[in-house]
C-alpha cells in the first residue's frame, strides 16, 4: 500500500498508519486503501479467534479474541488535513458512495479503536479521528477544527449526523461549524478526546489503551453494538439530501427575490 501502513505492535494490536505526506489528505487512492486495510485486520482478528463468545469470559483472556485497532499519522504535523476538496467534489455522490462507507466502516468496527492523534485533525481529518472509541492527543501541535466555513463548503450529510452525536452542547457544536481551533485541554474538557500526553507517548499511549480494552471486545458483538448507536449517521448518508454550495445559495435567493430587488422603492 501506498498511503498506509499497517503494522501489528502488540498481539491483539493493529495500527493503521497514514503516510501521504504533505498532509495526509483523505483522497480516493487513500480512503481506498484504508477500506482494505480494515478488511485485512478483521480478517487477521478473526483468523486468531476473535469474534467468537466464549462461556468462561474472553475479556480475560489475553490473545485470546481480543482486538483493538490504533489509527494514527506518519506525520509530525498533521493527522490529516482533511479531503482534497476541489477534487472531490468533482467525483459524482463522493462522500455517499467513497467517503462515507470508509468512515462508517471504521466508526461501526468490531475492535476497540484508538485515534492516536499526533498531529492537527482538520474537517474530514477530525471526523477520521471521531470515528474512533478512544482518543488521545498530543500536548504538542494538535488542534481539532472543522474548517469548512473557511472555504466555503457545507458539511456533508454523514458529517452532519455524527457532531450532532458527539458534540451536543448547542454553544460548542456552534462553535465547531464557525471553524473554532479546539485546544487539547479544551477538547478533554469536551469529551471529545480521552487523554492528552506528551508527543512521543501517543502512539505507545494508544497501544497500552488498545491492550488493557481489546479484551472486551473479543466475543464479537461490539460492532453490532455500534451500528445501534450511530445508525442516524448512515441514515443521513444514504438520504442523498443535495448541498449547496455558495454559488447554488445565490442562485435560490435571486430566483425567489428577483434580480431588482435591490432597485425596488420599499
Amino acid at each position: 500500500m501506498k498511503h498506509i501502513t499497517l503494522t501489528r505492535p502488540s498481539q491483539n494490536t493493529w495500527q493503521i498508519s497514514l503516510s501521504s505526506p504533505p498532509d495526509n489528505r483523505l483522497t480516493p487512492e487513500l480512503l481506498s486503501e484504508l477500506s482494505n486495510a480494515l478488511d485485512k485486520v478483521e480478517h487477521e482478528w478473526r483468523q486468531v479467534g476473535g469474534g467468537k463468545p466464549h462461556p468462561k469470559g474472553r475479556e480475560k483472556l489475553e490473545g485470546k479474541g481480543g482486538g483493538a485497532l490504533v489509527i494514527t499519522s506518519e506525520s509530525e504535523k498533521f493527522f490529516s488535513n482533511g479531503l482534497d476538496w476541489e477534487r472531490s467534489i468533482k467525483i459524482k455522490n463522493f462522500f455517499e458512495e467513497i467517503f462515507d462507507p470508509v468512515t462508517w466502516r471504521l466508526l461501526t468496527f468490531p475492535l476497540f479503536t484508538i485515534a492516536a492523534i499526533n498531529g492537527h485533525a482538520f474537517a474530514g481529518g477530525m471526523i477520521l479521528a471521531l470515528c474512533c472509541d478512544y482518543r488521545i492527543i498530543t500536548s504538542g501541535k494538535g488542534f481539532l477544527c472543522m474548517n469548512e466555513i473557511q472555504f466555503g463548503s457545507p458539511l456533508p450529510n454523514s458529517f452532519n449526523a455524527l457532531l450532532s452525536l458527539r458534540i451536543p452542547n448547542p454553544q460548542q457544536h456552534r462553535d465547531t461549524l464557525l471553524a473554532r481551533r479546539w485546544t487539547q485541554q479544551e477538547l478533554l474538557s469536551m469529551g471529545l478526546v480521552d487523554e492528552v500526553v506528551e508527543p512521543e507517548q501517543v502512539k505507545g499511549r494508544a497501544v497500552e489503551v488498545g491492550q488493557k480494552e481489546g479484551g472486551k471486545i473479543a466475543s464479537g458483538a461490539w460492532g453490532a453494538i455500534k451500528r445501534g448507536a450511530y445508525h442516524q449517521v448512515l441514515e443521513y448518508s444514504k438520504s442523498y439530501r443535495t448541498l449547496n454550495l455558495p454559488p447554488q445559495e445565490e442562485k435560490e435567493f435571486y430566483e425567489r427575490v428577483g434580480k431588482d430587488f435591490g432597485k425596488a422603492k420599499l
